[in-house]
Formats: C-alpha cells, sequence, structure tokens
C-alpha cells in the first residue's frame, strides 16, 4: 500500500510538471549572444519554436514602426551563412518576416540586431541602441514572435519564454524591466502588454536597489553625467516618489519594478543651453533618455519621476480602450497628477505649484496654435507634430483641475479628483474593464450630483477653452487674466490647505 502511495504522489507530481514543461516547449526560446565587437556585430539572437504543424515555412513578426520609429528593420540584419537551410522575405508594411525552411514543426535561426543611426539623440529615443560597451533596446525590437501565438482571437494572449543570455563578461550588467543580473530567465507574460511593452539594457550601468514594503525597485544607470545630480540624489527621488505615488493609489502590488536612465548626447560646450528629456513608461518600470550637459538638473528629473510612474496606473492599470482618442485623460491626467503628487510629497511648494501649472501647462496651451483642435484631429496628428502631441497633456491636466475644483467645492473639502481615479482604477481592475469617456463621466456624476457631459464635449471633444468661474474654485483659488491667458492666483489668507 505504501509503495502505491508513493507511485501515486510521483505520478500526481509529474502531471502537475508535465504541462508547464509542454507549455514552455510550445512557445519560444531566446539565446542572446555576447560579442566582442557589439557595436559592429550587433546582439546576436537564435530563436526556437515548436509550431503546432508541420510546415516549410512560417511566419514571424517584426516591428517595423511604433512609438514614432519607422523603418526599424534596419535594425534587424539576417545572415545567410548562419542559417544554411533558411530563406528569409521581409515584408515591411506587414512587419513580417516569412522563414522558409525543412518540412518540421521545430524552427530555429538567428539574427542579430544592430544600431541603424551614427548619432544618438532624441530624435530616435526608441531605436536600438548597440554599442561595444552598452546596449539599450525595447523589447518590441529585440525579439522576433512567432505569428502562431496571437493568430487566435486573443487580445492579449499569454506565452512563455525562455531567455538566455550567453558569454556576457561577468563585469556586463544584463538588466530588464523582468529581472537584473538574471542570465536566464523564464517568463509567463502577455505578449503585446508585457513582453513587447518591455526594456533590455546591458553593458556599463550601475545599479542600485532597495525595498518598499518589501516589493524591489532597481535603479540602473550608465554614463558620466555632467549636471548638478549625482547617482545618490536620483536614487533619494526615486524612493521618494515611489512612496508618494504608492500611497496615493493605496497600491503595491509590483512583484518587481525598475527605472532606467540612460544618456544620449553629451555637450560640454557652456554655451549649449538646450536640455532634451524624454521619459517612457514600461511594463514593470519606466525609462529616461537625457542629453547630458552641465544644465541637467534634478528638478527636470523629479518631474519624469512623478509623470512616468503614474503610468503604472494610468496606461498601464487603467487601459484605455481608445488609445489616442483617450490620450485627453491618460496623458492629461497623469501630468495634472504629475503636479498634484510633487505638491503632495513636498518637493513642491503651493507657491511653486501655481507658478509652474500657470507656466508649463495654461500658459503654454494657450500659446499653442492648435490647442482648439477636435479630439478625433488630434487622434490622427499625435505621433506627427510636436504641437498635436502637447494638447492632450495640456487640455486633459486643465479639465482635471477643473474638476477636481468642483468635487472638492461639491463635497464640502472632503472628497475630490482623488477619489475619482481610485474609482477608476478599482473597476478597471476588478472589472476587467478598459478606461472610456463613458466610465469617466458616470463615475464623475456620482461625486457632483449632475451630468457634465455637455462641458465634456465642448472641451475635450471639441476643444473649445475652458471659461473659468471663480465661484466653481476653491477658497484662495481664483483666475485672473493676464494677455488674455488665464492664471491661477492663490490668497494665501484664505486657502482652505486643502492639498487638492
Amino acid at each position: 500500500m505504501k509503495f502505491k502511495q508513493k507511485n501515486i504522489i510521483k505520478i500526481v507530481h509529474f502531471l502537475f510538471l508535465f504541462p508547464l514543461t509542454l507549455l514552455g516547449q510550445a512557445n519560444i526560446d531566446y539565446k542572446v549572444f555576447y560579442s566582442d565587437n557589439l557595436e559592429k556585430d550587433g546582439l546576436k539572437v537564435q530563436i526556437s519554436f515548436t509550431s503546432k504543424k508541420v510546415s516549410d515555412s512560417t511566419y514571424f513578426r517584426y516591428s517595423n514602426q511604433f512609438w514614432g520609429e519607422t523603418n526599424l528593420l534596419n535594425c534587424l540584419k539576417i545572415i545567410q551563412k548562419e542559417n544554411p537551410s533558411y530563406t528569409f522575405k521581409v515584408i515591411a508594411d506587414e512587419n513580417r518576416i516569412v522563414v522558409y525552411h525543412p518540412e518540421s514543426k521545430n524552427i530555429s535561426f538567428t539574427y542579430h540586431i544592430i544600431q541603424d543611426i551614427k548619432s544618438i539623440g532624441s530624435k530616435a529615443k526608441n531605436r536600438p541602441l548597440v554599442q561595444d560597451n552598452y546596449f539599450h533596446v525595447l523589447g518590441e525590437s529585440l525579439f522576433i514572435v512567432p505569428e502562431e501565438l496571437y493568430e487566435e482571437d486573443v487580445n492579449d494572449p499569454e506565452i512563455i519564454v525562455n531567455i538566455k543570455w550567453l558569454n556576457f563578461p561577468k563585469d556586463f550588467v544584463i538588466h530588464n524591466t523582468f529581472g537584473s543580473q538574471q542570465l536566464h530567465q523564464t517568463l509567463k507574460i502577455k505578449l503585446w502588454s508585457e513582453f513587447y511593452y518591455s526594456l533590455f539594457v546591458g553593458g556599463d550601468y550601475r545599479i542600485k536597489s532597495f525595498k518598499y514594503l518589501e516589493k524591489p525597485i532597481h535603479f540602473a544607470i550608465r554614463g558620466k553625467w555632467l549636471g548638478t545630480y549625482t547617482d545618490d540624489s536620483i536614487f533619494k527621488a526615486l524612493e521618494k516618489a515611489i512612496k508618494t505615488q504608492r500611497a496615493f493609489w493605496n497600491d503595491n502590488n509590483f512583484d518587481y519594478y525598475t527605472f532606467i536612465m540612460t544618456p544620449t548626447k553629451t555637450h560640454t560646450d557652456s554655451l549649449y543651453k538646450k536640455r532634451n528629456t524624454t521619459g517612457t513608461a514600461l511594463n514593470n518600470g519606466f525609462f529616461i533618455q537625457a542629453s547630458n550637459s552641465i544644465y541637467n538638473d534634478l528638478h527636470t528629473i523629479k518631474y519624469m519621476f512623478n509623470h512616468e510612474m503614474n503610468h503604472e496606473w494610468i496606461g498601464v492599470k487603467i487601459k484605455n480602450k481608445h488609445k489616442e482618442l483617450n490620450y485627453w485623460f491618460s496623458e492629461g491626467f497623469t501630468e495634472y497628477y504629475t503636479f498634484k503628487n510633487a505638491l503632495r510629497s513636498g518637493d513642491l511648494t503651493l507657491n511653486e505649484w501655481v507658478k509652474e501649472f500657470n507656466l508649463f501647462i495654461i500658459k503654454k496651451h494657450w500659446k499653442n496654435p492648435e490647442k482648439n483642435k477636435p479630439n478625433y484631429i488630434i487622434k490622427d496628428n499625435f505621433w506627427k507634430s510636436k504641437n498635436f502631441e502637447k494638447i492632450p497633456y495640456r487640455r486633459g491636466a486643465i479639465f482635471a483641475f477643473w474638476v477636481d475644483n468642483q468635487i472638492i467645492k461639491k463635497s464640502n473639502y472632503t472628497k475630490s479628483l482623488d477619489d475619482v481615479m481610485r474609482d477608476v482604477l478599482n473597476i478597471c481592475t476588478t472589472q476587467n474593464r478598459k478606461f472610456t469617456d463613458e466610465l469617466f463621466l458616470e463615475i464623475v456624476e456620482k461625486y457632483l450630483d449632475k451630468d457634465i457631459s455637455y462641458f465634456f464635449q465642448k472641451y475635450i471633444i471639441n476643444g473649445e477653452d475652458i471659461l473659468f468661474k471663480n465661484k466653481e474654485l476653491i477658497d484662495g483659488f481664483k483666475i485672473e487674466y493676464v494677455d488674455k491667458i488665464p492664471q491661477i492666483i492663490i490668497n494665501n489668507k484664505t486657502y482652505n490647505n486643502y492639498i487638492f
């Protein structure tokens, strides 16, 4: 009897493991190889995949354009002599590579990811960067995937990938949005929102780490920065922002989180005062790319922290149903809470908040010649024009300020837009819903006891200017027009000291 029980336990254990093994085999294996001449050879990647059916050709995806970048297939190099029994056909406008191979279920071939630009700057921030001493490549540009993985009618299919980093020197850091210093990674993840929403870096990056409520946070940075900040000052600002943001959302449900900072061009000329700093949210973190000069400052970095971290909720956990059409919310309300959370954390005083919101949100919006374009036109031009790109950020932030003040007044300073945001998060995460205009209006109506659809259509959809009424603003706030541009004025004597 004991013998049988033991064997039953073994069989159950085997059956428990077998589906995972089968799933691993049915998905994708990647091997990424180091080269002594990375700048020339690029990152060599071997992909191995077992298809569901026997065939002599298989479709694979490599994104030729995304996030404002085009012709990304220029970064992909396939060397025929490395794949002697394979031939390849690239169809750029379909993001497709047709792989012709010996008839089989098992497909395995190699390709290289190279840097296709000579100078690294802000105009190519999402292209692969591969130098001898480091690499910086988004997941969508590093890993080819079989189309078979998403042929079925699944919005965001779950996949299992195995990644091995081979022959890299011991002092060559391997770090990404799934782990740090892990040379063998097995990931059970969603294809579009996780695997293709990731960043992989390596080389001479410096890693600093801490835990917040037992959850790990990693900071990766490279380069010798000329500005006023240091690794330590950035690290402290990151820690402060993490705590503020997660406390606001009442959410620390992150098994892993990372911030990655990479320099672009270095300017040693003291007469060159321009700075270019861009941030991009990712699954499990975000990254900043910044030009490097003596004029870089920590204030800009803190702003980026507050903005990009908010996207972990507004954009990642709260997903837009209509993408660019909802950017008034995902970018505009993120921008509003960038400033509001900086006020909460003490990075800004109230007077500084008013000054910066007036200057960088209201004034810049009013001076934008495209500011009154309707929402559907913004969608069509968002990736084509800087003026159009900035409209939803500023229009949405101004609208958020307008709604926030009304909720605070209506509730006699007991509720605010914060409560709306947490309600949106709760509904989207617990009910598996995506964000829509209708959901927002439905929740706001509960706090204001009125339907604001007319104003929403007027200000957000049609793009008309908000005509502020001082009676709608909290005590101590009023609007004055300076050169026909509205500006928030604060009266410290009557300000309610409510962190709005």
